[in-house]
């Protein structure tokens, strides 16, 4: 069989078989395109498909190697150490919130009211976990002030994860009482008399007032009182003032009673015009007696 001399090398050489093979040959001072009969074969050459497939394989372990090294870093180590996890709020008279991790790293802090600005002004949390920054800044609002003996501080924790929010609150109280248990008052839950922020109102939320107009009252009607009617004295002789009236006294001393059918109503029952004594009237003739001619 003739073999064709592919490639030369120091110690051996390709060569290329009537059958389309390359095979590996010791190098019997062959060159580059000659053809030779006899040889002495090492071992068959693997064809350039197979060196494609096996460096694929090679860079997709590489990448399957990679892949698996970033998913253990991120859920190993990033996340439970970088990714928010839960809160815990302290609340002394300086209000303020730290955002954790899974392991308790503080990510973030926050002040919820003008005293606790006033704390974290100038304080470095980067690095520290939860029981750090929750000493330091007890110790801090002490120094400035804002707590002493018999004081308190509550703690709340909140977290989606039921378990881990009822192991924090536990290990913080735990912890801060075994520090400052002597000289301050340590608890859990929102202080008496703070409260959370109230929820957003929605649109149904909100009541809507209509001041409809007051109705005016119907003018009342007044009945007059009548005017009381006074009665005079009959043996009253100043009151009347010149005023004759029947069974009074006139102010000359006459006295005066009615007499049935007369039009006057008022009859002198002392003396007539002509001067006579008797209660009768005096006739035409003058002649002083009381019988009529």
């Amino acid at each position: 069989m003739k073999y064709l001399v592919m490639e030369t090398h120091p110690s051996y050489a390709v060569l290329l078989d009537q059958s389309g093979r390359f095979l590996k040959a010791a190098n019997l001072n062959y060159h580059v395109g000659d053809t030779v009969t006899d040889i002495i074969e090492l071992s068959p050459v693997p064809d350039t498909g197979q060196k494609q497939l096996r460096l694929l394989r090679r860079i997709t372990g590489s990448l399957t190697a990679a892949a698996a090294c970033f998913l253990l870093l991120f859920f190993g180590v990033y996340r439970p150490n970088f990714t928010p996890y839960g809160t815990v709020r302290l609340q002394i008279n300086p209000d303020i919130q730290m955002t954790l991790s899974k392991t308790e790293r503080v990510l973030d802090l926050d002040a919820l009211n003008p005293d606790g600005e006033a704390l974290l002004e100038g304080y470095e949390y980067r690095g520290k976990d939860r029981e750090q920054a929750s000493e330091e800044l007890v110790s801090r609002a002490m120094d400035m002030g804002y707590l002493g003996e018999g004081g308190i501080v509550s703690i709340t924790v909140e977290s989606d994860d039921s378990s881990w929010r009822q192991e924090e609150e536990e290990k913080s109280l735990s912890q801060m009482r075994e520090k400052y248990g002597r000289t301050i008052i340590i608890r859990t839950g929102i202080m008496e008399g703070e409260t959370e922020e109230p929820p957003l109102q929605t649109e149904s939320d909100v009541e809507i007032i209509i001041d409809l107009p007051t109705p005016t009252p119907a003018p009342q009607t007044v009945t007059p009182t009548p005017a009381p009617v006074i009665i005079p004295s009959d043996d009253d002789d100043d009151d009347n003032e010149g005023v004759i009236q029947p069974g009074d006294d006139d102010d000359n001393g006459d006295d005066w009673e009615e007499v049935p059918g007369d039009n006057s109503g008022n009859v002198p029952d002392d003396d007539s015009e002509d001067g006579d004594d008797d209660d009768r009237d005096d006739d035409d003739d003058g002649d002083g007696d009381d019988d009529d001619d």
